[in-house]
């Protein structure tokens, strides 16, 4: 497809992992002049589809392989005028779920970098939203307020309002791409907005960050906890046997690794540890 038969304008949405893009992703896609990605690879550059079925295109991807200014200019290099959008949450919370989460992988790749590297990447581009004055939509503010902060997001985007937003008129099958769309959402998603978005999820909970974790966040993300607006310091919710432990990237949570392994290691690892129980 040419430029001139795709819509020129992409809506590009960004934010953390378990940063709570795929619900806002979601309601943008709920729009009846909107279509386009519910969740890009974190690992390849989003390839926008050509068969759209509304004027207005949009995207979401989440900061973690790709910082969201290299692939704003990888889409602007290929013709694609970007109105940008960040999605931003208490970077505790992101961490901590990270830490229970199969795809917040602690590791040394490039597909899987260490979460610090992720949460740098995700600053770097908070402030770029913040010198340029772009658009910022809270998390928090959504679950507690979603209709308000919905209109103010699109109002900073020059969108008209769209209902469809809170009350998810579209089938799944209306949606261009949705073939990563994030599973946990998938399972818990409902009919609405109201029916699916859980208050209780803009509480943070910091039970799984280890203490060397923890106060790194705080330190390196004083300026943005003050301007957006969280608790500069939340005490540590769990034992650790350290006070300076911290999650340590390791190539071996990587699928890379799990992938170069040979095939009978993962039969002869289990007969080793059966063997050596029955020795004892």
């Amino acid at each position: 497809m040419t430029s001139r038969q795709r819509p020129q304008r992409l809506y590009l949405c960004g934010g953390p992992q378990s940063g709570g893009t795929t619900l806002i992703s979601w309601c943008f896609l709920q729009r009846g002049d909107m279509d386009g990605v519910v969740d890009a690879r974190t690992d390849l550059l989003p390839v926008i589809p050509e068969d759209l079925k509304s004027p207005r295109a949009w995207c979401k991807m989440t900061i973690s392989c790709f910082r969201f200014a290299e692939v704003r200019d990888h889409l602007n290099d290929l013709g694609w005028e970007i109105a940008p959008l960040l999605v931003v949450r208490d970077v505790r919370a992101v961490f901590n779920s990270l830490m229970k989460k199969g795809y917040g992988s602690n590791g040394t790749t490039a597909e899987e970098p260490p979460i610090r590297t992720r949460l740098r990447r995700f600053k770097q581009d908070w402030e770029l939203f913040r010198e340029r004055s772009w658009p910022v939509l809270g998390y928090e503010k959504l679950l507690r307020d979603p209709e308000q902060t919905l209109r103010q997001a699109c109002s900073e985007m020059e969108l008209p309002w769209d209902q469809g937003m809170l009350t998810w008129p579209k089938n799944p099958s209306q949606i261009a791409d949705r073939k990563h769309a994030n599973r946990t959402f998938l399972v818990t998603r409902r009919q609405t907005f109201a029916e699916t978005a859980d208050p209780k999820l803009a509480e943070v909970c910091v039970s799984a960050i280890p203490p060397g974790d923890l106060a790194w966040i705080e330190e390196v993300f004083a300026d943005y906890n003050r301007i957006e607006g969280y608790p500069q310091h939340i005490p540590a919710k769990a034992q650790w046997s350290q006070p300076n432990e911290w999650a340590v990237p390791r190539y071996e949570r990587t699928r890379r690794y799990k992938k170069r392994r040979p095939w009978f290691a993962f039969i002869v690892k289990p007969f080793r540890i059966l063997s050596s129980a029955r020795l004892r």
